[in-house]
């Protein structure tokens, strides 16, 4: 598949995975902008459809978090802004001391919920300086106003309407860690079939880089979920099987981590030529295996059949020689129990 194809076919899965999110925020938008201006008489209330497009935008995470952010920065910048303006006026020193005590004091109160991210920091410093920027009565109250239908819009929509449904989230987010990993593991068992290092300097950074990534978006559904969970009355039946899948998959982090040791520890050894137990390619193989069974599937049982035969094939190797052969057998090893713990599989046979 050439380059422009591959990029042209990743481009419509992001749209078509974001398609109800988007057509979502395309009404929370319109609806924003009807009661602003159509009920209200606001004459330009740019910044209730702005609040909605931003507090929803193309993905249903953390949704109810950003709304809340952003309505409560709005409202501490107008209070910065006003009181910078009484006091400094609205030349540029202003301007820049808005901006000072606004990020100061957003960092400051944002903790918790208000601290992941910058959604709150931005809003409130933008705020501040737009209090200052157009500098006319009633200004700060009206754009108040606007981000609390933005924000409140959001709110009904995003989460009380139709939330985001946690399940499918979390669902989600461990079917890409584990497709990650099963294509780290894919090319680490193809490198050892041709025992050969790293098919590039940056293999191992890329590697790292995307299941990083891949656990970051597992943090946020993982966050989002539970929120939903509280905050969602339509999802409120969902709580203990929604919090019973968020903390079994905080286990995973570990899986993730066992396989990236797993593939720098084989890349040095490759590197150095060091020779390799022939048990340690078909141990990759079956993990990578059970990785794509979870992947593709959620099948467990085949994932946790896939685990133990990599521990059964490395079983003969005994205690690994020191070294980074070695190491490798033992971050095998590891990757097979902590996937095998991850499906909460009982194996019928285990290492010591």
């Amino acid at each position: 598949m050439s380059r422009a194809r591959q990029l042209a076919t990743a481009a419509g899965h992001r749209m078509l995975g974001a398609r109800w999110a988007v057509v979502q925020t395309a009404v929370a938008v319109s609806a924003s902008w009807y009661v602003t201006h159509d009920l209200l008489g606001h004459p330009q209330p740019f910044f209730a459809p702005i609040a909605a497009a931003v507090s929803l935008s193309a993905s249903d995470v953390l949704r109810g978090q950003r709304a809340v952010q952003l309505m409560t920065g709005v409202a501490l910048g107008i209070g910065i802004g006003t009181l910078v303006e009484a006091v400094a006026g609205t030349g540029a020193l202003a301007f820049a001391v808005a901006a000072l005590v606004a990020m100061y004091v957003a960092l400051a109160v944002g903790g918790g919920m208000f601290g992941q991210g910058l959604m709150f920091v931005n809003q409130t410093t933008a705020s501040a300086v737009l209090i200052l920027a157009l500098h006319k009565p009633g200004s700060g109250t009206e754009r108040l106003v606007d981000a609390l239908i933005g924000g409140g819009v959001t709110v009904v929509i995003g989460v009380l309407l139709l939330p985001a449904d946690p399940r499918r989230l979390l669902r989600e987010a461990v079917r890409r860690l584990f497709t990650g990993l099963r294509d780290a593991l894919a090319d680490l068992a193809e490198q050892l079939t041709t025992d050969r290092p790293l098919r590039s300097e940056d293999w191992e950074l890329e590697v790292g880089h995307r299941i990083h990534g891949d656990l970051a978006s597992l943090t946020q559904a993982r966050t989002t979920a539970r929120q939903v969970v509280v905050f969602a009355p339509r999802r409120w039946p969902l709580r203990e099987r929604v919090r019973r899948s968020a903390g079994h998959s905080e286990q995973l982090t570990l899986q993730a981590n066992a396989v990236l040791s797993l593939v720098r520890i084989t890349g040095a050894a490759l590197d150095r030529h060091d020779r390799l137990p022939p048990a340690l390619h078909d141990a990759v193989t079956a993990l990578a295996d059970a990785c794509a069974a979870l992947a593709n599937s959620d099948d467990g049982r085949a994932a946790g059949a896939a685990a133990e035969h990599a521990l059964q094939v490395l079983e003969p190797v005994g205690e690994p020689t020191p070294g980074y052969p070695g190491a490798a057998v033992y971050a095998a090893r590891a990757c097979a129990r902590d996937l095998l713990i991850a499906v909460g599989y009982s194996e019928s046979r285990r290492t010591s």
